[in-house]
């Protein structure tokens, strides 16, 4: 991912683009063990956000120019600073934002990105690895010639020795072992040795950032040509000549020294491994207790509704009751004859059949309009159910 400078004009990108880029930034991003994040300079980072929150037609005024992030190397510009923190001196970014930015943005020329992979730690957590840790480098039989490589803290022994071995030409089909040496009191000790596995990691095995890291070649007799010894006054490597003139308490104590190292740094992955027990147990109890005040918070403010609504309800029923009820035209019965709504205080006849007529046509008919039978009297029942509904007397 080499990009030259791109000028203003030409990388302002589509609203499309724009679009699509501020959509991925606000989604959130899981950690994947593997996935690449990339660095991005804060003060470029806060430009580019002035970019996309301005009107389309203002944007040029806040164009943030090519990616730049020089402020996160060093003066030589051979690696990023040291002791930077997340939000305070970079952002990150994933891959497929980063993609975008060069895409739309460009990156100043002669920049190389910074990537950084998703790694596990913990057993259990995910993190973006920003810092590397550097080893140094040599064959056992040329130790002046020594070589430097970066790698990631929670890469394994057998990792290390496969880089190394490709660092020195050494094929296949020989067989190799490590050695480190200690930089607390100049003793050597074999990777991997018998507290740990080729499996084991860096930060697990506990060495340290420019720690000499020797490999040494089998001979074709099936031995090895030379013996390291643990002495403290030196750090040079003894052959198997020489190893006999060494003392053999001198070499013990060494190898004692050296097992208090390695159990030291099992007992600080161990201290690391609770450390990390207990933040995790310290943010469920916070996260536990939040969820509770909230449920109980809602809980009251539900609780202060229903009341409201219980006294708006019996308000509104008093109000309704005390409202005459609205009688529609059409539920009024009409006298047949002279087609006028027999409301209250009009008299109502019927016949056998239950047909209506007001009492203004009663006098002039002898019989039933609908039904030719004689009328039988007064229809006191259907009176009174419509002064009830007139709320008349």
């Amino acid at each position: 991912l080499r990009h030259t400078e791109k000028m203003a004009g030409e990388g302002n990108g589509s609203e499309k683009q724009l679009q699509k880029l501020k959509t991925e930034m606000e989604k959130e991003k899981l950690l994947l063990e593997g996935d690449n994040w990339y660095l991005v300079d804060i003060s470029w980072s806060e430009k580019l956000k002035s970019y996309l929150a301005s009107r389309s037609r203002m944007r040029n005024e806040y164009h943030p120019g090519p990616v730049d992030n020089k402020p996160l190397f060093k003066a030589d510009g051979s690696d990023i600073r040291d002791n930077m923190s997340e939000n305070k001196h970079y952002v990150l970014v994933c891959e497929k934002v980063w993609e975008l930015l060069v895409n739309i943005f460009g990156i100043i020329e002669g920049q190389e990105p910074v990537k950084s992979k998703v790694v596990e730690y913990a057993g259990y957590r995910y993190m973006v690895e920003v810092y590397y840790i550097e080893f140094r480098f040599a064959c056992a039989n040329n130790l002046g010639d020594i070589e430097k490589k970066k790698f990631s803290n929670f890469d394994t022994l057998k990792q290390i020795e496969q880089v190394v071995r490709h660092q020195f030409n050494i094929s296949d089909g020989e067989k190799t072992r490590l050695w480190n040496k200690s930089t607390a009191d100049n003793s050597w000790g074999k990777l991997p040795d018998f507290l740990w596995r080729e499996d084991d990691t860096v930060d697990y095995v506990g060495l340290c950032n420019e720690q000499l890291i020797v490999i040494e070649i089998m001979n074709h007799d099936s031995t090895w040509p030379t013996k390291w010894n643990m002495d403290k006054r030196s750090s040079v490597c003894y052959t198997s000549d020489t190893a006999g003139k060494v003392a053999t308490g001198r070499g013990n104590t060494s190898r004692l020294s050296q097992i208090a190292n390695q159990l030291e740094a099992a007992q600080l992955f161990e201290s690391r491994v609770e450390a990390a027990r207990e933040d995790l147990k310290e943010k469920h109890k916070s996260e536990l207790n939040r969820v509770k005040e909230k449920q109980s918070k809602e809980t009251a403010a539900f609780e202060r509704d229903c009341v409201t609504n219980n006294k708006k309800k019996k308000e509104l029923e008093k109000q309704l009751q005390g409202l005459p009820l609205p009688v529609p035209a059409s539920s009024t019965p009409k006298c047949p004859v002279c087609l006028e709504t027999m409301a209250p205080p009009a008299r109502i006849f019927n016949c056998p059949n239950g047909h209506l007529v007001c009492g203004a046509c009663k006098p002039r008919l002898t019989v039933c309009t609908i039904c030719r039978k004689e009328y039988m009297g007064r229809a006191t029942g259907m009176e009174q159910m419509l002064r009830d509904i007139f709320k008349t007397q």
